[in-house]
């Protein structure tokens, strides 16, 4: 499932702004909790959409909206020129060299620059002004629908919304106002999904609207029963046998859910329901086997993350095709040196063992031998590598190899003293630089004569 978007990190926000797709730029200029400093550099994106979305943004920073203020393109300069926020840099855009812009900057000039600050100040269920609260009650469907979720909106005007036009509006009053049984009743046969979903989450279980309601089909009226936390293991077998998808992935995770519904989850034909169902707290021997022969590598990837996974599947995994599989058997926390002994048989396979810690000496000694650099320098950084193994690596041919015994935290003194006399300026300098560099090879790296010797630069 798609992470909600009011999820997001600092960290996923800037991966986002850095995306070569448009549209995920596009999210990240919007969403609200976007830091400054990737806003201004999305005010310098190549994409006209991204920058016109940032110039339209609700409570864009004004630091942003002075550097679109001189974007090249009329689109954005309009765009800012409209923008409600923009008061100090819409002096500029009254003398723009285009007449769309001026025309826009003359016009937005005459709208109280408040409103949108306010609207989302409001929207954000802040402390608001009751003159502000008012006047935003008389305005349109959206400003009168923030104010009926508003905390501070006083109960005459929520039963006043009671009977607004919009239908949008209505439902808020409703729901702040506490539901009647009788209204929850005429809510189960709306028209509207929204109505629906709303008395699914509040009637009451014995009602005699509730089999018209897990008979419904509509995704957001079965969410809603599905995410009540009391919801009775007795209704599962009332849900329709087909539901749609996001409602099949919140039903692979219910533990109660009845053995008809589950068989159809293990057949599902999208794969992300059939992985939900291996991740499920339990699984029975017969249900395990058939998720264990699904054609997807994701969902036996799921299976063999769990600690209940026999060890029959993991050796025969750790032999698949699939690098990501088989990485997910080395990766998890009951790998046997066993189970590492039967996946060495894979050349594939011989980087990923080499440097795993539970890898017996003997197959590490084996892939010391190997014809592959980085399967040598990954026995070589292994802390489980013997000493005599380290010793025939460290005289390597390749620098690389000779590097990671340096790096090994087990290396013998022995050793580091042999590399840090060694030809490799590279080796000599990383062992200098381990923070567990013995005092032996320090003293030694001072008895350097020249600067050039002690990894230095000679000035002129």
């Amino acid at each position: 499932m798609k992470r909600r978007t009011a999820e997001l990190s600092a960290e996923d926000l800037q991966a986002l702004a850095r995306s070569p797709s448009e549209g995920p730029r596009v999210k990240a200029a919007l969403h609200p909790h976007t830091p400054l400093a990737t806003l201004l550099s999305l005010a310098t994106d190549q994409a006209i959409g991204v920058r016109r979305a940032l110039a339209r943004r609700m409570g864009a920073p004004r630091e942003v909206l002075a550097q679109l203020a001189h974007d090249p393109t009329r689109a954005v300069r309009c765009a800012v020129a409209a923008h409600p926020g923009c008061d100090e840099s819409l002096r500029l855009l009254w003398t723009d060299s285009d007449g769309n812009v001026r025309a826009v900057a003359q016009h937005a000039a005459a709208i109280p620059h408040h409103f949108a600050e306010d609207l989302a100040r409001i929207v954000r269920n802040e402390s608001v002004p009751a003159s502000v609260l008012a006047e935003f009650a008389e305005l349109g469907g959206q400003a009168r629908r923030a104010v009926a979720s508003h905390r501070e909106c006083p109960r005459g005007w929520l039963e006043r919304f009671r009977h607004d036009a919009d239908a949008a509006v209505r439902l808020v009053a409703e729901t702040r106002m506490g539901l009647s049984l009788d209204t929850l009743r005429a809510f189960a046969r709306h028209r509207s999904s929204s109505y629906r979903a709303t008395a699914a989450a509040s009637l009451p279980w014995d009602d005699a609207r509730m089999p018209e309601l897990l008979a419904d089909r509509n995704e957001r009226v079965l969410l809603a029963l599905l995410r009540r936390p009391d919801f009775p293991a007795a209704f599962y077998a009332q849900i329709t046998d087909n539901p749609p998808p996001a409602v099949r992935l919140v039903l692979a995770t219910h533990d109660a859910l009845d053995s008809a519904h589950l068989q159809r989850l293990l057949r599902d034909p999208r794969a992300d329901v059939r992985r939900r169902v291996a991740q499920r707290r339990a699984l029975s021997a017969e249900q395990f086997e058939s998720l264990a022969n699904d054609d997807d590598d994701k969902v036996k990837r799921e299976l063999a993350k769990r600690p209940d996974c026999p060890e029959a599947w993991l050796r025969q995994w750790c032999l698949a095709p699939s690098e990501w599989l088989r990485r997910a058997v080395f990766t998890r926390p009951g790998v046997t040196p066993d189970i590492l002994t039967t996946a060495s048989a894979l050349p594939d396979n011989h980087e990923e063992i080499a440097k795993h810690p539970l890898t017996p000496e003997q197959i590490l000694a084996q892939l010391a031998d190997s014809a592959g650099v980085f399967v040598r320098g990954a026995v070589a950084q292994n802390p489980s590598t013997p000493e005599r193994v380290l010793s025939q690596l460290a005289r390597d041919a390749d620098s690389h190899v000779r590097l990671q015994v340096g790096r090994n935290e087990t290396c013998p003194l022995s050793l580091l003293l042999d590399l840090e006399h060694g030809s490799d300026f590279v080796v000599r300098r990383h062992i200098v630089w381990r923070a567990d560099c013995p005092l032996e090879i320090g003293a030694s790296q001072r008895l350097l004569t020249t600067p050039l010797e002690r990894g230095g630069t000679i000035q002129p």
